[in-house]
């Protein structure tokens, strides 16, 4: 006999809305399995896409992402409701399980795979092999933070906003983080050009 997950048919707000997200974490720290799906619901994708470009590995992102909500749904009661954070507590959670990655795979942060690469180049036909190690090795040079809003911004199409809630920054200091990264590739492409 198979199990059918039964979705409710109306989502409380939606996945940007801080209050409703609220609201359904409270009930899920109360147990309630419903509220969790609607949760999940509203935020799977963004948190894919967010881990997804982190990892670069279909498989490892949903992984990843499976853990993030088992921990979630494990430490409902330790989410401070009332405080409009839901969406910044579970991406840090996605962020933690991220870095657990990659430390158990004994490997650092990747930089930018070869596939991230090839959509870059789907988008921009014509991106030459000189200009693929270019933007790697300006991504090699940036923090961890820098990297992160690099990737958000150009290859998940993220806004400044979005960024700043899944970071937990202010946007002030995303954009900030964003301006430095790119003075920096910007630099280390200038220096490697002929």
């Amino acid at each position: 006999m198979q199990k059918t997950l039964h979705l409710p048919q109306v989502l409380e707000g939606d996945g940007r809305d801080p209050a409703a997200l609220d609201r359904l974490a409270a009930r899920v720290a109360g147990g309630d399995s419903a509220a969790f799906e609607q949760l999940y619901v509203l935020l799977v994708d963004d948190l894919y896409m967010y881990v997804r470009g982190q990892c670069h590995n279909e498989t490892v992102a949903e992984d990843i992402v499976a853990n993030v909500f088992l921990k979630a749904w494990r430490s409902a009661a330790g989410y401070h409701a009332g405080s409009d954070r839901f969406r910044r507590w579970i991406f840090t959670i996605a962020r933690n399980e991220v870095r657990d990655y990659w430390r158990a795979s004994q490997r650092t942060l990747p930089i930018l795979q070869m596939d991230v690469l090839d959509e870059a180049e789907a988008a921009e036909p014509g991106l030459s092999p000189e200009v693929r190690a270019q933007v790697e090795r300006a991504m090699k040079i940036l923090t961890d933070d820098q990297r992160q809003v690099v990737v958000l911004r150009y290859f998940n199409n993220k806004s400044h906003e979005e960024i700043a809630r899944i970071m937990g920054k202010r946007e002030g200091a995303v954009r900030a983080l964003l301006l430095r990264a790119l003075r920096h590739m910007r630099k280390v492409m200038l220096d490697a050009a002929p």
